[in-house]
């Protein structure tokens, strides 16, 4: 990629753009090397998810020259989603369609859009999608793995070697971030469809809303090993350096590749650390691991005796299911953030001698070349390249685009606006989470921007997993980007903490200090007493 403006890549007017989960991926605007590092491994691991599935030809695990035929992009420096593209493979997919995608992804369906079902691909899938089932956790597993190694490996080294070397770190990075963005993309359409028909089952067996109980108290997830883990160095049983050899890999923003990480800036953890040593003993998250566990199986009997007799043994298989699927959907997420943070020590030391040499201003200059220009032959007149990229970013910033658009969108004149102390009314989002909880609201932008006491309920926009030790300080959490199976609603059913996600506005309607009211059962947000402006 290359000229001023790295992250705009708009297709053609007529296809149709949302920005609905894609944000939750990767939030913000994206410097040119945070999205190139991105953009075409994200592309083939999503590709090749559907090619495990069975949907896409192996040869289709391509990366198209046209931004239409990809199934993401970047608009104004925001990851977006191509809600076409979605439709097209879901019309090849049994059991579902292009209408019924875009209502779940994207969160609406436009009726004037036809669907356009298509059988041509079900033998692929009945001869490919069984043994993909039976191999996902396996190979996921073992490339999260094989990939956590290598981080290990190489951040103990650091980046004290050759500049080419450096180069080379870096593009072998971008690469193994492709490498396990299939399987992770696979494993979480797997999660995906198992919570959905999980959510068919207890409906029809009259307890709608059981599935948030049912998908969570596993024990073993990734972001509860690191509340676990920080636990135990405010209990003085594992040191800091420890723990940063098992989780530095997290930073706020973590799909940024410019970000610090805790293992370059552990501050963060300090605070945590402070944080958790003021809670008492019998608050650990071991304690509530194992309550929300025993939440689950009351959950799971509630179901199976509500289910008829003949349809038990389904049901069992397919809480069995849940089980083993639902969790893979935070391993992947590791391994491909521990990918990025090896890009991300490669990026700043080349950024550092670039800077001593005087080819650029500072480290953090790299960050505004693209992947490209990185690796290869540095730009002509690469200082004033990125000031201009700088001050397009600074632009970007302060745009907002719409939920969803066609072709480009237009973010001066889409720019939603919610005035301070509008109706509670208008709080509401998804229940993914059960629990009502009154209590005082903090609303924070990322997961070091302030502090969260001990019992407030958070609210934020997105959440990545940099965030899961505030989620086990919280009473609650309100989200304004997401879905059931976004990152902040497993995370808050594994702490047992009600949460209301994709309210869109919560950030905006509700501010810190206000007195309000969480229901993770019915989705609402009600704000008691706002505080004083």
């Amino acid at each position: 990629m290359s000229g001023v403006d790295a992250v705009h890549e708009p297709g053609q007017p007529g296809t149709a753009w949302s920005t609905t989960n894609a944000a939750e991926n990767f939030p913000g605007v994206a410097t040119p090397l945070g999205w190139t590092f991105w953009r075409e491994g994200i592309e083939r691991g999503m590709r090749g998810a559907f090619a495990d599935l069975g949907v896409l030809r192996e040869s289709e695990v391509v990366f198209p020259p046209s931004a239409d035929e990809r199934f993401t992009s970047v608009f104004f420096g925001r990851y977006s989603g191509n809600v076409d593209r979605m439709r097209l493979v879901s019309d090849l997919m049994p059991g579902t369609s292009g209408s019924e995608t875009e209502l779940q992804i994207f969160g609406s369906v436009r009726p004037e859009v036809p669907d356009h079902p298509s059988a041509r691909r079900y033998p692929a899938i009945a001869r490919k999608m069984p043994g993909s089932l039976l191999r996902s956790s396996r190979r996921l597993r073992a490339q999260r793995a094989s990939v956590d190694a290598w981080w290990r490996r190489e951040t103990t080294l650091g980046s004290a070697r050759p500049e080419r070397q450096l180069v080379e770190l870096l593009l072998t990075a971008c690469a193994r971030f492709e490498w396990i963005m299939r399987p992770h993309i696979f494993a979480s359409m797997i999660a995906s469809a198992a919570y959905s028909r999980l959510a068919a089952v207890t409906e029809a067996a009259g307890y709608p809303g059981l599935e948030t109980a049912l998908v969570s108290g596993y024990g073993g997830l990734e972001e509860a090993a690191t509340v676990a883990d920080l636990w135990a160095v405010s209990r003085d049983r594992l040191s800091s350096e420890e723990f940063l050899g098992r989780h530095g890999y997290h930073a706020p923003v973590e799909a940024e590749i410019r970000t610090r990480s805790w293992r370059e800036d552990s501050t963060p953890v300090r605070k945590r650390v402070e944080s958790f040593a003021r809670r008492p003993d019998d608050a650990s998250p071991e304690i509530q691991f194992a309550r929300q566990a025993e939440r689950r199986k009351t959950a799971e009997n509630t179901l199976l005796a509500a289910v008829p007799r003949v349809r038990r043994p389904g049901t069992r298989a397919l809480l069995a299911f849940a089980a083993r699927s639902v969790p893979l959907r935070e391993v992947g997420k590791a391994g491909f953030l521990q990918s990025i943070d090896v890009g991300r020590l490669a990026a700043r030391e080349l950024g550092h001698r670039l800077a001593d040499r005087g080819v650029m201003d500072g480290t953090d200059d790299i960050f505004f070349l693209t992947l490209e220009e990185v690796a290869g032959t540095l730009p002509a007149h690469a200082r004033e390249i990125v000031a201009e990229r700088r001050a397009t970013h600074r632009r970007y910033e302060r745009l907002k685009l719409p939920d969803f658009w066609l072709g480009v969108p237009d973010p001066e004149q889409t720019a939603v606006v919610v005035q301070p102390g509008q109706a509670a009314s208008d709080v509401k989002g998804i229940p993914v989470s059960p629990g009502n909880i009154e209590g005082i609201a903090r609303v924070m932008a990322g997961p070091d921007s302030g502090d969260l006491d001990d019992g407030e309920i958070l609210v934020c926009a997105t959440t990545d997993p940099s965030w899961a030790s505030l989620f086990f300080v919280a009473s609650a959490v309100v989200i304004d980007i997401g879905g059931p199976m976004s990152h902040g609603a497993i995370v808050a059913r594994e702490m047992g903490i009600p949460c209301v996600i994709n309210t869109r506005n919560g950030t905006i309607a509700i501010h810190t200090g206000d007195h309000i009211r969480v229901d993770g059962t019915t989705g609402e947000v009600t704000i008691l007493d706002h505080v004083a402006a």
